[in-house]
């Protein structure tokens, strides 16, 4: 982040997707529940996650052990801990206590969702989490199982679908991803922008085995909407910073450089601030005349779907939302993640489309 003038102090990267379909209405929590329900609500609000998860685990005892709004509680909290072998478990249990095929299918999705970010951070060896190749095999294996049993169990979820191919991607089983992501480009109820990554999945299997980004929504500062659909086509620097934070100013320079660079191409600078208040950050922003899509992470919620641990974390996005680079500080050539997916060729349109279900 920086300004155009050169006086004064230069401020210089896996929760549920918003596109899966809404849970049906499930039974209440009961009575003996809710307080320990209320208490980790707060926790959760304030960031005290560890503290949240333990109120969701007395309140899920208080029910005799059977309530789903109590796990549900506690997978969530638990994947913003980066708890995700811990997520899964829970998943599997809300997957137990569904009553209806669509509400099975909802948390299988979620036991997927968090296998698939154990893959990923299995076999980067991100955060606390220990590089290991074959336990990341074995929980890439467990997630293409519950997605496809998922999909049986409710066809029509696009979201499902769209997971399940890319674990099948992951997998190397290019013909059956295909498959998948034909049969979602093709469904009536996909978004857009959902269809042509799926198509172009379709076209390029391969693209899809990178990790995906998660469906955020925020809006920038003078209130126009940036999420990740609408963001669609473009290559996206997100750089999750404060202004409290001495070493995001350093880096400051160089991402706002990043955003010159390519100022006339279809590339977007996205600057998430995690300061408390929202004044502080329009405060800032004019008196240094930062440059980029400017937006405040209210409750830091898109840091915790990025499983940002520390600032300034960058993630570059592609145009079919995948991430393709993930930076604690400056860490990698940055500018030339950028260059390398602004210059990569489109997928080839005259390749054809497998039929659905095919």
């Amino acid at each position: 982040m920086k300004r155009k003038n050169s006086a004064g102090w230069l401020p210089t990267l896996v929760g549920i997707a918003a596109m899966v379909c809404a849970m049906p209405a499930m039974a209440q929590a009961p009575a003996a529940a809710q307080p320990a329900l209320a208490e980790a609500a707060k926790y959760e609000q304030s960031r005290g996650f560890p503290a949240a998860a333990d109120s969701y685990r007395a309140a899920l005892k208080a029910a005799g052990g059977h309530c789903y709004e109590c796990l549900e509680g506690l997978e969530r909290v638990q994947m913003k801990l980066d708890l995700f072998k811990d997520a899964a478990a829970t998943a599997a249990q809300m997957v137990k206590e569904a009553a209806e095929p669509a509400t099975k299918a909802q948390a299988e999705y979620r036991e997927g969702d968090a296998l698939f970010a154990l893959y990923f951070a299995q076999s980067e060896g991100r955060g606390g989490i220990d590089k290991d190749p074959k336990k990341a095999a074995l929980a890439l294996k467990s997630a293409e199982a519950v997605l496809q049993q998922g999909e049986a169990d409710d066809p029509g979820n696009e979201a499902l679908r769209m997971m399940h191919g890319r674990a099948l991607a992951a997998m190397k089983r290019d013909e059956d991803a295909g498959r998948e992501f034909a049969a979602c480009a093709a469904a009536p109820g996909a978004s857009a922008q959902e269809c042509t990554r799926a198509t172009h999945f379709v076209k390029d299997v391969s693209l899809a085995r990178n990790e995906p980004a998660p469906h955020f929504e925020l809006k920038t500062l003078d209130g126009k909407p940036a999420s990740l659909d609408t963001l669609a086509g473009k290559v996206v620097l997100i750089d999750f910073w404060a202004t409290w934070c001495s070493v995001c100013a350093r880096d400051s320079d160089y991402i706002q450089g990043v955003a010159e660079s390519f100022d006339d191409q279809p590339f977007v600078l996205l600057e998430v601030s995690a300061d408390d208040n929202i004044d502080t950050v329009r405060n800032f922003v004019k008196e240094h005349r930062l440059e980029g899509m400017q937006t405040w992470d209210d409750g830091r919620a898109v840091a915790d779907q990025f499983h940002v641990a520390g600032y300034p974390t960058y993630v570059v996005l592609d145009g079919d939302g995948t991430i393709r680079m993930r930076a604690v500080g400056i860490e990698g050539d940055i500018k030339g993640m950028v260059r390398k997916l602004l210059t990569a060729p489109p997928p080839d349109p005259r390749t054809p489309l497998p039929k659905a279900g095919q």
